[in-house]
């Protein structure tokens, strides 16, 4: 299983990142953000962190429901695993 060391930048729907096997690789938002339209504001896009799994995160973009039916806000993650399969490797 893959996880993130480090963001080395953000770029209008483009993240680099460097993976925990020393890769450092470009993540193409472009081809899924429409299945997450609060990322095409390009502000919430850049306010991109690392959680401590860690794989890149927004902070409150995401809405769960716990037991009781009440919506609780959380952090929209992906799998580090899905986001090296749809990263292209920096040379």
């Amino acid at each position: 299983m893959r996880t993130i060391k480090n963001i080395l930048s953000v770029k209008p729907y483009h993240i680099t990142v460097l993976f925990d096997n020393n890769e450092m690789r470009d993540i193409n938002f472009e081809t899924i953000i429409s299945k997450f339209p609060v990322l095409k504001d390009q502000k919430v896009f850049n306010a991109v962190t690392l959680d401590d799994y860690p794989t890149l995160k927004w902070d409150n973009l995401a809405t769960i429901r716990d037991y009781d039916g009440k919506e609780i806000k959380t952090a929209l993650d992906f799998c580090p695993d899905t986001l090296y399969v749809l990263s292209k490797e920096v040379k």
